[in-house]
Formats: structure tokens, sequence, C-alpha cells
């Protein structure tokens, strides 16, 4: 497939599971060097509640650091699961629009259903989603003749986005976590065609590939309860959430999550407790990288009553953004 000989630059194998069956579940990322910790944490949730399963786990990443690879090795090896990194080169999808909270890396989970085509089902999981439970309910999901398996986004966005992108009867879905059957979906030629729609009509489409494949795949998605992508914990019974999305900003492995609002009782160690089940346990909190993460930091610190520090990254945010603009 041209498409994938000239986006697919490698593959690399840690193969330690060690019985390969037909019965594997593989679990897709789509993640550059800055959620490689967090994708490993949700790896390594995955693998510790779900201890008889076995797992392919594939990552599309471009230039992802030799320290992160060979940190990828040693969690495949610590779970006995199979983990594959597959190198994208990024010109195929550099005329596709980004935003600094959606980067390029945004897009591969539309190029893994290509590689993959020998699958028949694969679990695309956003890096930021951590599994907290047994997780057979999501795995014997069965999609009957449709293209997806998605879970609803929150009822403002559903308003908001189908009015945007003129969806009538449709119910808009967060595609943080898609269950895909791999055979309809290539058959319906959905990575070209989301493709097309971003790059014909690029401002219509806020939410990127979200947006795209609320359009495009519209009456071919088996709609999921949300505990299998619980993004707001007050929507769901805590017992029952499956699949934790931190979807808002900060996330828990930012300097500005433990003293903002969204961090809470529940929440609060979730994501560390697994981090510390990988390589990547010990690291410090990120300080922001961007202008937006100065401004989430500055808000976190108002919100925990630190008005001095919270006025100096404000100031800070303001000359950030000044020259990123």
């Amino acid at each position: 497939m041209n498409i994938l000989t000239n986006t697919l630059k490698s593959k690399t194998k840690y193969e330690y599971l060690i019985s390969q069956t037909h019965s594997n579940i593989h679990i897709g990322y789509g993640i550059d060097n800055n959620y490689a910790r967090c994708c490993a944490s949700s790896i390594a949730s995955f693998c510790f509640n779900n201890p008889t399963k076995n797992f392919n786990f594939h990552i599309m990443t471009n230039d992802l650091s030799t320290t992160n690879k060979k940190q990828f090795e040693q969690l495949a090896q610590l779970y006995s699961v199979n983990i594959y990194i597959y190198e994208i080169n990024i010109d195929t999808l550099a005329k596709l629009p980004t935003q600094t909270h959606l980067p390029i890396a945004t897009y591969f989970r539309f190029i893994l259903p290509l590689i993959l085509n020998n699958v028949d089902k694969l679990f695309y999981i956003d890096a930021d989603i951590i599994c907290l439970q047994n997780a057979d309910d999501l795995f014997n999901i069965n999609l009957k003749d449709n293209i997806i398996g998605a879970v609803p986004d929150l009822p403002w966005m559903n308003k908001k986005r189908n009015k945007a992108l003129n969806l009538r009867n449709h119910i808009y879905f967060n595609a943080g976590m898609l269950i895909i059957n791999i055979a309809k979906w290539n058959n319906f030629n959905t990575f070209t065609k989301v493709l097309q729609a971003i790059q014909n009509e690029p401002q219509k489409f806020r939410y990127l590939d979200q947006d795209a494949l609320n359009l495009i795949l519209t009456n071919h998605i088996q709609y999921l309860d949300t505990k299998f992508n619980c993004i707001d914990i007050n929507s769901t019974e805590q017992k029952n959430i499956i699949l934790l999305h931190f979807a808002a900003h900060p996330k828990p492995w930012n300097i500005a999550f433990p003293i903002s609002k969204i961090c809470n009782e529940f929440n609060k160690n979730l994501y560390q407790y697994y981090e510390n089940k990988t390589p990547w346990k010990n690291l410090p909190l990120e300080l922001p990288k961007n202008y937006k993460e100065i401004k989430i930091y500055a808000k976190a610190l108002k919100y925990n009553k630190q008005y001095l520090k919270a006025v100096k990254q404000h100031l800070n945010y303001l000359i950030s953004k000044y020259f990123h603009s």
C-alpha cells in the first residue's frame, strides 16, 4: 500500500510474550516523546489489572528517544508482553493542521489499521488513559457490523460539535478509546477519507482527527458505556470505571495537577500508582512546556491561593504567548 510505504520508516520489536495465540489482545497508541511516560503507565495499568491476558502493544511514534525505547523494552520484559514501536515519516501528514495540545501524533491512530491488516480487532487508547480494573467487559465487546465502538463525549461537546460539523441524528463520540474492526475500517477507506476531509476544510475541524472521525464514521458506530472511556468521574459510579481518561489539563504528570481543581481524592494518586510500576518511576512532575501550560499552571496556583506565584506565572504566560505569536 503506497501510503504505508511512504509513511512507515521502521519497526522495532520487543517480544517477551511467552505464548502467541489468536486470542492476543492488540492495543495501539500514537505518541511523541512528551507522552512516553504516560503511555508506559497506561500499558502497566492494563498488564497489572489483566495479568492472564496476552497483550501486543503497538506504539506509533516519530523520533522517539533512545532512552525511551530502552525503557519500553524493559517494560515489555517486566510484564512479559510484546511492544512494537513503529517510527513514522511525518511528511505524509505534514500538511495537516496541529495545535499546541494536539500535535502531529494525534493522527497516528489512522495508520495502525493499515499496518495491522491481519488483525481482527484493535483497541486504540490515548496515552492519558489508565485501566483501573479487569477489562474483560471491554475486550469481549462485539462490534456487530459497525466499523468502530466508541463512548459518547460530554453533553456540551455533543451539542457544540454536532452543530459545527452539521451532523444530525448523531451522537458525538470521544476518540480517546476506539475499538476498531480493522477489515471494515480499511474497506471503508477511513484513513484517506479522514485526511481528505481535514485537508479540504481545516478550519472546520476544531478537534482535528476526532471531529473528522465523527463526520466520516457517522452511522457506523457502536456506542459504549462511559465506564470504557470515563472523562467525567461524576458521570459514572467510580467503582465501575474501567478506563479513566485524563482528558483535561493539567495532566497528572504536570506540576500543576496536584494543586488544580481537577485533582480530587479519587484521582490524585491513580496515575502515579501505575507510573511507579514502570521504568519511568521517580520522574519529577513536569514543568510547563509552552504558553498554554504556563497559563494552566498560573490558574492552578491561583486556585491554590498561591497568589504571588500565580501573578509571576501569568506574566510568564503573557511573555511566552507574545513571542509564540
